[in-house]
């Protein structure tokens, strides 16, 4: 599913989007079988009403003497008639409005056949019956769909409710009925459910379809928008698609020239300003030669060299921030292995088994890492590489032995220009232009890098890389 699905749909939306249906289909089938409960209920009091309205019909007509006997001839296992002189329902309250009401409408339309009095009462089965198992006869071929059927349906009559009904002729005698209540068969057959289920599957399937198709395109939106915080001169969106999709991304794209323009902008002209100094940086050199020996020359020739070595850091700033190279799949464990050998201070641990394959640009990668090795190197003497291996991901861990940083300036070091003078040697030189550089070039590869103080001492940098598929 992950490969199908943007990750914004991997959770909220599949949940939303199975719960919305599954509730939909809920509320659909009670909803459905309360409306069968209730048309049932409409059928069962009509046919109440029927039976015993030709029933009456059949023994009003008949003599008095011969109404026990015809009454004992309907009697069948699912419809129970007889005579007598007591009532079968001995509540003459009914035990509801339905009930009342149609014991009211019995009594007004049996009155002309003598009926002076009418109960009706709702009862469950005391002893279900279980269905009886269709057998075969000897000598016979087994039963038929339709009679097998039917003597299910007919089983099923003995675990049903059944009205008991008792109407009481002028005479005095009582003609007592029980009715059986149909039943329903189940909203969902083993037939019919298959069915169901596809069709339940086939419209989640078009569902996370359709959402899709409406939700991909803002989250390729929200990756390039991820992928400009990391390198700006990343291709730009496709302007192709929805109207809302074609606006957004045209306004994103516009963005990014500018944001280009802006940063290229910056960089030219500190570039040119660094480039510019030098040539009167080398004029104040030539005539500090034609003086005389002296403090003030000393002193100014110091100066000097300062802003000399400020001017050439821009450039070198400037420089590393437009490499620009080709991707391609490396061995990280090799590749750092190398770099290592040029350093006399840097200690490789032992790395993890198996190739470790990332997608790079070799020289970014190269000059990102070296700047954190000299830096280790600078401040802490020694240093151990090492590497770290987890899932999708793979860490280059630049251990030092110097005095660490404080915790609340780990992330200032990364300011362009920013040195620490109470945790740093004033006297090792630099213009805290490393750690920018570095940072700078890990976002264009994709990476991260992190600054931890260790516990047993010195200072820990992380440089954190997507691993390359495969």
């Amino acid at each position: 599913m992950k490969r199908y699905l943007p990750k914004a749909l991997h959770a909220w939306l599949l949940i939303i989007l199975v719960a919305g249906l599954a509730s939909l289909q809920i509320a659909f089938l009670r909803i459905l079988a309360s409306d069968r409960a209730e048309s049932n209920e409409t059928a069962e009091l009509y046919r109440v009403n029927e039976r015993a309205t030709w029933l009456v019909k059949l023994l009003a007509a008949a003599p008095e003497s011969e109404r026990r006997k015809l009454a004992a001839s309907l009697d069948t296992a699912s419809f129970v008639v007889n005579m007598s002189t007591s009532a079968l329902v001995p509540s003459p309250i009914a035990s509801n409005d339905t009930l009342a009401e149609l014991e009211d409408i019995l009594v007004s339309r049996l009155g002309r056949y003598g009926v002076a009095d009418a109960r009706v009462r709702l009862d469950r089965p005391d002893h279900p019956v279980p269905p009886p198992q269709p057998q075969k006869t000897a000598g016979k071929e087994e039963l038929g769909e339709v009679e097998s059927d039917l003597a299910s349906l007919a089983s099923d009559f003995q675990t049903t409710e059944r009205y008991a009904v008792s109407l009481q002729f002028r005479d005095g005698q009582w003609v007592n009925f029980v009715s059986p209540v149909t039943p329903l068969p189940p909203i969902l057959s083993p037939n019919s459910l298959p069915t169901y289920i596809i069709a339940a599957l086939v419209v989640i399937a078009i569902s996370l379809w359709a959402v899709w198709r409406l939700a991909s395109p803002y989250i390729l939106l929200e990756q390039a928008v991820n992928r400009l915080g990391r390198d700006l001169r990343s291709p730009p969106l496709p302007e192709t698609g929805a109207a809302d999709y074609r606006a957004a991304a045209r306004a994103i794209n516009a963005m990014q020239r500018q944001l280009v323009v802006y940063v290229e902008d910056r960089e030219h002209l500190a570039a040119a300003l660094a480039h510019d100094l030098r040539t009167p940086l080398t004029r104040m050199r030539l005539r500090l030669e034609t003086m005389r020996k002296s403090d003030l020359r000393d002193a100014l020739a110091r100066d000097i060299a300062a802003v000399d070595r400020i001017a050439a850091s821009v450039l070198d700033f400037s420089r590393a921030q437009n490499i620009d190279g080709d991707f391609e799949t490396i061995d990280l464990a090799a590749f750092v292995e190398t770099l290592a050998d040029d350093y006399p201070e840097v200690e490789m641990a032992e790395p993890p088994e198996g190739r470790i394959l990332c997608r790079v640009e070799p020289e970014a990668l190269r000059r990102c890492l070296r700047n954190l090795i000299e830096n280790g190197v600078k401040y802490g003497g020694a240093v151990i590489l090492s590497l770290s291996v987890e899932d999708d991901a793979v860490s280059i861990l630049i251990d030092d032995d110097g005095p660490g940083i404080a915790e609340d300036q780990l992330e200032a070091v990364f300011q362009p220009f920013r040195r620490l003078e109470g945790s740093r040697n004033p006297s090792t030189g630099g213009f805290g232009l490393g750690l920018a550089i570095a940072r700078g070039l890990a976002r264009k590869l994709g990476g991260e890098i992190t600054l931890a103080n260790r516990p047993e001492g010195g200072l820990r940098a992380r440089f954190s890389l997507a691993r390359s598929a495969g």
